[in-house]
């Protein structure tokens, strides 16, 4: 028997955010409906109305109920934020700075602590933390310096 090639394009169900709303369908199991104008996604389950389906993804955020990790462009200040729960947990600013529970990005000088286990981390002033300048190994120099003595042990 010889093997037949088809040739098939798929195109998954699209309109608007208004139209979707307005229209209110009710997906079929494991079918895609997108959102043209946000660039969101929802897969149906069969006897869910769109208006009571979580979004599944975008073209700028993974969902999973109440958890995201998404892309924010507004033009001037770009970032990376993790939500967890509904609310933001982490957050990568346009310049770098790393913000806990939204835009909080500490103080000048101070370190990220941990809470230990199921505790949150936090900024805290980096008063009694030690800071060690091994010096440029690569150019000879073997300065090494700090504010606090440190006891190595023995090294026997």
């Amino acid at each position: 028997m010889t093997a037949t090639n088809v040739r098939v394009q798929m195109q998954q169900r699209r309109d608007t955010a208004a139209n979707w709303a307005s229209a209110n369908p009710t997906l079929l199991s494991g079918e895609l409906g997108y959102e043209s104008d946000t660039g969101k996604w929802k897969v149906g389950d069969g006897s869910t109305a769109w208006s009571s389906l979580a979004y599944s993804f975008s073209s700028d955020s993974i969902s999973e109920g109440d958890s995201k990790a998404e892309v924010i462009d507004t033009g001037s200040d770009g970032r990376f934020v993790v939500t967890t729960e509904n609310a933001e947990r982490l957050r990568i600013g346009p310049a770098g700075q790393v913000g806990i529970a939204g835009a909080n990005y500490g103080a000048s000088g101070q370190v990220l602590t941990s809470g230990g286990a199921s505790g949150a981390i936090s900024w805290a002033d980096a008063s009694g933390v030690v800071i060690v300048d091994g010096g440029n190994f690569a150019n000879g120099s073997s300065i090494a310096t700090t504010s606090t003595a440190i006891n190595g042990g023995s090294f026997d």
